[in-house]
């Protein structure tokens, strides 16, 4: 199921000039595909394969990060309200990674790492893409990943399968589930569409021995809350 995400027959054309459908992940630190690091695996077996995304490399990577501390920081508040044991573990990884960047003069991937204000471990940005229902199982199971979307469509609509929920993804919405629990896709109408998709890797915190948090939990008064946003937010689900 990998390969869709960058399969041309999953793109639409733009409608607006000179945007480009396509598909760019971004990650100050994280590791080759195929050389993740499981807890069990020591830390001298895979710092070869530990990197920052081709995207970043070059005069114009620190730039890119510092274009999008705004969205960046707008994930990491959410993420704080949300699971805020996750979110503190993250940060915790992140300085982890900070110094072992400096202490092996990687000085370009600790410019990257020190300007990264996301607590995330990377973003995808995607144009114009659709998505068949799919789980996301390098990220971590109590994680939230968290989406959302610009652009001039008309029309979209979410599927979380397993849920049995399909929420309407109107521009300027946010999402956020465990994407390594919950089947998700996304069904676009006619128009242009960007998604920001903040991601955590598992291999990551697997590295920095970030010990695993557990799962959210809400108390009695969340879910008085969250009845009550339910059906005041009736155009946003559909039940």
């Amino acid at each position: 199921m990998i390969k869709w995400r960058t399969n041309t027959s999953y793109f639409h054309p733009s409608k607006e000039p000179g945007l480009i459908p396509g598909c760019i992940n971004l990650s100050p630190c994280w590791f080759q595909q195929g050389h993740e690091v499981r807890p069990s695996l020591p830390k001298s077996l895979s710092t070869e394969h530990r990197q920052f995304s081709a995207a970043l490399k070059g005069d114009s990577g620190l730039s890119s990060i510092i274009d999008m501390q705004h969205p960046a920081l707008l994930s990491s508040a959410a993420l704080r309200v949300m699971h805020p044991q996750l979110y503190w573990a993250s940060i915790s990884t992140h300085v982890v990674l900070r110094h072992w960047a400096a202490a092996h003069g990687e000085d370009q991937m600790y410019c990257c790492l020190q300007h990264w204000a996301s607590a995330y471990s990377g973003t995808s940005i995607v144009c114009n893409r659709q998505s068949p229902s799919h789980r996301d199982p390098e990220c971590p199971s109590e994680g939230f990943d968290i989406l959302t979307c610009i652009g001039s469509y008309k029309h979209a609509v979410m599927n979380l399968t397993n849920l049995g929920i399909n929420l309407l993804y109107n521009p300027g919405v946010m999402v956020s589930y465990s994407g390594w629990l919950v089947r998700h896709g996304v069904q676009v109408g006619d128009g242009d569409r960007i998604v920001w998709a903040w991601f955590m890797r598992d291999s990551v915190h697997n590295y920095a021995r970030t010990p695993c948090t557990e799962f959210a939990k809400y108390s009695l008064a969340n879910f008085a809350t969250y009845h009550l946003a339910r059906y005041n937010q009736a155009d946003f689900v559909q039940y």
